[in-house]
């Protein structure tokens, strides 16, 4: 599935524009893609955060060019390895690889090749979740801002008007749960949570 070239939702420059049917296509169309891109690369190692946090793998921008020029220098020429490569078959089991008693430069090439090219990958979508993460926070405050003055008017309109009181109650009621939450969880956090925007 990809996006439809004539569909009225590729009209729209600014995110602003977009109608609640809209924000509910291009999620949907968002999350083929994010399903296309794990399809790309499959077999993806997890790990544990410890194992994240101390894993050498870190080191791996850092050491790739001389790594990349020795692994390059041990690659069999016209079919035949060099000489010294011999010297590094003793690390043959050090590689993951297929025959233990041989070092596979080939394979650590292809392997270094596919952590760089997950690296850009990752760099890129790091950069997009960065500006999807503002996003949120500036249409968030879009919303708390009139929002909570909204909130706040409904709290006093409803104190004078038994009608009003009736129709607000399950907002008024929704809205006193959630801040005597926040209060329990969180004091100043609570506050400014609430408070009236002074905008």
């Amino acid at each position: 599935m990809s996006i439809k070239t004539k569909s009225a939702v590729l009209a729209v420059t600014d995110v602003d524009e977009l109608s609640t049917e809209q924000i509910g296509e291009r999620l949907k169309e968002t999350r083929v893609h994010i399903e296309a891109i794990r399809a790309l690369w499959p077999g993806l190692v997890k790990l544990e955060e410890k194992e994240r946090r101390f894993s050498v793998g870190r080191n791996l921008a850092q050491l790739a060019p001389p790594l990349r020029e020795l692994f390059t220098m041990l690659l069999p020429k016209n079919g035949k390895p060099p000489a010294i490569a011999a010297v590094f078959d003793v690390l043959g089991d050090q590689d993951e690889g297929e025959d233990p008693a041989r070092f596979e430069p080939e394979l650590l090439l292809v392997r270094l090749d596919r952590a760089e090219a997950e690296s850009a990958v990752v760099a890129e979508l790091d950069a997009l979740g960065r500006d999807l993460s503002d996003d949120v926070l500036a249409t968030g405050e879009m919303v708390i801002v009139p929002g909570l003055l909204a909130l706040n008017l409904a709290k006093s309109v409803a104190k004078g008007n038994a009608t009003y009181r009736s129709a607000l109650r399950t907002v008024l009621d929704s809205f006193r749960a959630m801040t005597k939450r926040a209060r329990k969880g969180g004091g100043k956090a609570a506050d400014e949570a609430t408070a009236p925007a002074n905008k």
